[in-house]
């Protein structure tokens, strides 16, 4: 609300103590390409066989089975995955693991090898398209700890999130002032917030502040990270056709480390739209009542959560006094359930169906907050996509 208050796993392959295997990773997927071919060449028997893509729909997968006796029982099993059958998925990757009996692993000199994972990395594969470059074991997206939401929590209104169940929620702090925006880490070295939490105040003042859950004490999760640098697209608050574009890029000063309580979320496909009524999540150290004045403060001192549907951007249209054709929309009709002054800048995430939460939207502004028939209003993270992954592209260190 107007105020100031992506891992790249490559291509990966792994290869065991036999004479050869090998995998062939493509750029695109359909559901029956061929997701790659390994080859296993055993001692007195050549096994040749394909993955190929699984069930209809965004998942691929397929397995492989290599025996080295008549009988037929797997010595090793391969199998391959990935999330999104295009050349952006950042996380295909091909795994063999034990079958009958154990074995070692050993990677081709220019693969890395991971042994908590068992597997190779090959790390230039898809980089031009990951917005991370993590180890590979990381993950974006995958809360260590669940949240517990029911529907009925709210950010205006107060419920507590379980500390550690949104690992990558942003507190952007001043040394004096404390918290004022949200944010949402999307790498190790970037985090997503919006443009209009940096008016009338020096950006280089703060801190963002990562694995934080309440704002008065320190747990010894807290990472307090300087900005180097903050890149924001097309914005003027006294300029409304450009409040689509309220959104802000900060290159972190040093990389947070990434842990159970730090993680990034995922970025969303480049122009989803989600339909409506689709169930998000909004979160932040916001206002839990609508403030009446300037020195009406109710921030809360613990992170909240909030479930939210989304609204369609033609009704949200009708019902906010703003022309919000280029952002999407979040809220119950009956109201109850918002962000508020304080949210501002933090994510809007949904689920999708292998489990990851990925960034649909960044907290905006409103019409006050929780009223009925009065959405609140995001940054289109799919609409902003294609400028998110050139701007970390043109401003990341070689």
């Amino acid at each position: 609300m107007t105020s100031f208050g992506f891992l790249l796993f490559g291509a990966l392959l792994v290869h065991a103590n036999i004479k050869e295997i090998h995998g062939l990773p493509v750029e695109s997927l359909t559901d029956d390409d061929v997701i790659g071919q390994l080859t296993a060449r055993l001692p007195g028997d050549d096994v040749i066989d394909r993955l190929t893509a699984g069930s209809p729909g965004n998942g691929v997968s397929g397995q492989l089975a290599v025996s080295t006796d008549r009988g037929g029982r797997p010595d090793f099993v391969c199998r391959g995955y990935g999330s999104r059958p295009d050349q952006y998925d950042c996380q295909r990757f091909y795994q063999c693991v034990p079958g009958r009996r154990p074995f070692h692993f050993t990677c081709p000199g220019h693969l890395h090898y991971d042994p908590r994972l068992r597997v190779c990395n090959w790390p230039w594969a898809l980089r031009p398209q990951c917005v991370s470059q993590q180890q590979p074991d990381q993950t974006c997206g995958v809360p260590a700890v669940r949240s517990t939401l029911t529907g009925s929590h709210r950010i205006v209104g107060g419920e507590e999130a379980p500390p550690g169940s949104w690992p990558w929620m942003v507190s952007l702090q001043h040394p004096e002032f404390g918290h004022g925006c949200g944010g949402a880490l999307i790498s190790e070295d970037w985090v997503v917030s919006a443009a209009h939490c940096f008016d009338n105040i020096d950006w280089r003042s703060l801190y963002a502040v990562v694995g934080e859950h309440s704002l008065s004490e320190l747990d010894g999760n807290e990472q307090a990270i300087p900005i180097a640098e903050l890149i924001q697209n097309d914005f003027s608050l006294m300029n409304q056709s450009t409040w689509g574009n309220d959104i802000a890029l900060l290159r972190l000063a040093a990389p947070a480390t990434l842990n159970r309580r730090v993680a990034p979320v995922c970025l969303p496909d480049s122009g989803l739209a989600l339909p409506e009524g689709t169930m998000c999540v909004v979160v932040g150290w916001g206002n839990t009542v609508e403030p009446t004045g300037p020195s009406d403060i109710a921030a809360s001192d613990v992170l909240q959560e909030a479930e939210v549907p989304i609204v369609a951007t033609a009704r949200c249209d009708d019902m906010l006094p703003y022309d919000v054709t280029t952002q999407v929309c979040a809220g119950k009709d009956e109201g109850g359930t918002d962000a508020c002054q304080g949210d501002s800048g933090g994510p809007l995430m949904c689920e999708a169906a292998d489990g990851h939460w990925f960034l649909y939207g960044v907290t905006s502004f409103g019409q006050g907050c929780a009223r009925p028939m009065t959405p609140g209003a995001y940054v289109s993270v799919p609409a902003m996509k294609d400028w998110i992954m050139q701007t970390i592209r043109d401003n990341s260190a070689t």
